[in-house]
């Protein structure tokens, strides 16, 4: 069965945009559909030709780099962490990867881009196909730029999406502003087209351009406007050096000078985050590339194994140590490192320099004006990658590769390949399969927890046991676990949970809190202990809102309060805290001890203190 080429891409164009518009394919039942349409589209419409040869080593060579999670442990220098989670009882199979179950999934999505990017190189291209291609995409995220602004104005959420800042699809804002910004330049690739047969027919594309920008500017993305008008420049660039003329650049450059300034002038907050203010945390996320490349370092030439960055970086977090958790590292080569080595990452951009050197040359008739915002989209893209994460997400990270192949030129007629077909069809087939394993895989660790809090308490603990046999170093299971078998009086096997939970995520001071919650009726010493860690895990001027919150959680048992004093004898600000909470006659039995410490304290610390020492001397 075949289509016209134009039809086909178009659909592939939807199947993106769907991707994208439910929340960039997040959830298991897109994500199945997103993989039962890829099957469908590389079973009936395979691709004619195999792509460059240099692009086929490259990705045969990061799928070989991403097996060597299954070789065995023991053939690598040891890792520095083992020992510790092997100490505390949690099990490490023999594989390099320590979680192979994670490794085959995201091995799977790896398999699934290579081949989405292999079979966009592989499909025959016109001028047509790529300009209905282009307009499909651009159109489909100027709608989507204009359902998000609807959705702000008028304060309506939408199935499906879970968006970050209130506004967009994706839970990440970044991941949002990524989506926005190709879409503008695809849109004003299209204008360009547009206009050099009828400048009344680019207005359409230059308006919707225009809506992407204030969507731009609405979604609070730094990376997102960094990437339109840095893409910009580098088109205004190439099509200077295309025309011989510095004049393009000239006026090129001063259009988007003029653009960001609107935007700086207009943006409000969003212009503050530019000139560093409170939310701008460019600091802590070169924090946590230093803490990354510290992970790199100790790692294997080859990894530590696809799906593994989030579990394993809690035990190289020293720089960027603090209460916010660190799902990636803030950037997709270092993500790639991290999990395939600096091979993988020279992998990766020997297969982006083989796909992009077929963008030259621009010859006449090519689309060369579209096919130049195209070029540039994506090299600014790849860019973005270097500070940022928009390969972690489908619905980006597939916008970006189709983006990538609309810059290249039209491949010269050629007998159709018969390997490239069959390779099609078996990997469509493979995108069924796994659609199938992707679905008869529901989220367990999230089912536990649903039934802890529902009281079922022997089903969460079976729900937790198979989340850990996909996930053996998912900190949340073992704590959802150590608290099903608490509530069903098992104590020995929960506090053993409980201290893999801990011992897997050493920084967060909710998870001992939390514990400690648990052993308040039964074992009230335990409850002090784990609170002891709790507080050790903040830096004095974070400690106060959990130290008020163990103050009005503990027993009414005068014993229990005096020890919540003494583990903060380190922290002055705390035993003032304590002093303003306590019953009277147990402030007095401490007011000298007390009062010693206050004169550690700023005046504005003590003016509870003094308030407390007034109601004292009245009562």
């Amino acid at each position: 069965m075949t289509k016209a080429p134009s039809r086909v891409m178009a659909g592939a164009a939807l199947l993106v945009l769907g991707a994208i518009a439910c929340g960039g394919a997040t959830t298991r039942p897109v994500q199945v559909a997103l993989l039962i349409g890829l099957g469908l589209l590389w079973l009936f419409a395979p691709a004619r030709r195999m792509p460059d040869r240099g692009f086929v080593v490259c990705a045969v060579g990061l799928l070989l780099l991403a097996a060597t999670a299954w070789l065995p442990a023991n053939w690598f220098a040891a890792e520095p962490w083992r020992p510790g989670l092997l100490a505390a009882g949690v099990p490490l199979g023999h594989t390099l990867s320590p979680q192979p179950r994670l490794s085959a999934e995201a091995g799977l999505w790896l398999v699934m881009g290579l081949a989405w990017l292999a079979w966009l190189l592989g499909r025959p291209w016109t001028g047509s196909t790529r300009t209905l291609t282009a307009q499909v995409l651009a159109g489909g995220i100027v709608l989507l730029a204009a359902f998000a602004l609807a959705a702000r104005v008028f304060h309506f959420s939408v199935p499906g999406w879970h968006p970050d800042h209130d506004f967009g699809p994706f839970p990440n804002r970044n991941h949002t502003g990524h989506v926005l910004a190709l879409g503008g330049l695809l849109g004003l690739g299209c204008a360009a087209e547009a206009g050099q047969r009828d400048w009344r027919q680019a207005l359409p594309w230059l308006t919707g351009a225009g809506v992407i920008l204030v969507a731009l500017v609405v979604n609070y993305s730094r990376g997102g406007a960094l990437l339109f008008f840095g893409a910009m420049v580098l088109w205004a660039a190439l099509e200077a050096w295309r025309r011989g003329s510095w004049k393009v650049l000239a006026i090129g450059g001063s259009l988007v000078l003029g653009l960001v300034t609107l935007v700086l002038i207009g943006g409000g907050a969003f212009a503050g985050r530019f000139a560093g203010g409170a939310d701008s945390q460019v600091g802590f996320r070169v924090l946590i590339w230093r803490d990354t490349l510290a992970l790199i370092h100790a790692s294997p030439w080859c990894g530590i194994g696809l799906g593994n960055f989030t579990a394993v970086f809690h035990f190289f977090r020293t720089a960027s140590v603090s209460q916010q958790t660190v799902l990636h590292p803030e950037s997709d080569w270092l993500l790639l490192a991290a999990e395939l080595g600096w091979f993988g990452v020279a992998l990766a951009l020997g297969a982006a320099f083989f796909i992009l050197r077929q963008a030259f040359p621009f010859a006449a008739g090519s689309r060369r004006r579209l096919r130049g915002a195209a070029l540039a989209g994506a090299v600014a893209a790849l860019l973005h990658g270097a500070i940022d994460v928009p390969g972690h997400r489908v619905g980006s990270a597939w916008l970006a590769l189709f983006v990538v192949v609309l810059a290249c030129n039209e491949a010269p007629a050629e007998r159709d390949s018969r390997m490239a077909a069959t390779l099609s069809r078996v990997l469509g087939l493979l995108a069924l399969v796994g659609a199938w394993v992707v679905g008869q895989t529901p989220d367990q660790a999230a089912r536990a927890e649903a039934l802890l809090s529902a009281r079922k308490y022997a089903p969460a603990e079976a729900s937790a046991d198979r989340a850990l046999e996909r996930a053996p170093l998912d900190w949340r299971a073992y704590f959802t676990r150590a608290g099903a078998r608490a509530c069903q009086g098992h104590r020995l096997e929960a506090l053993a949970d409980f201290r893999r939970a801990r011992t897997l995520e050493p920084h967060y001071a909710r998870l001992p809190f939390e514990e400690g919650r648990f052993w308040l009726q039964a074992q009230p010493a335990l409850t002090l202990n784990v609170w002891h860690e709790a507080i050790r895990r903040l830096p004095p001027s974070e400690a106060e809102d959990l130290y008020g919150t163990m103050l009005s959680t503990a027993p009414d048992n005068a014993n229990f309060r005096a020890q919540l004093l003494a583990m903060v004898q380190d922290r002055p600000v705390l035993q003032l805290q304590w002093f303003e909470s306590v019953p009277d006659a147990e402030a007095r039995a401490h007011l000298e001890a007390i009062t010693a410490v206050a004169q550690q304290c700023t005046p504005g610390q003590r003016a509870g203190f003094e308030r407390r020492v007034k109601q004292l001397e009245t009562r």
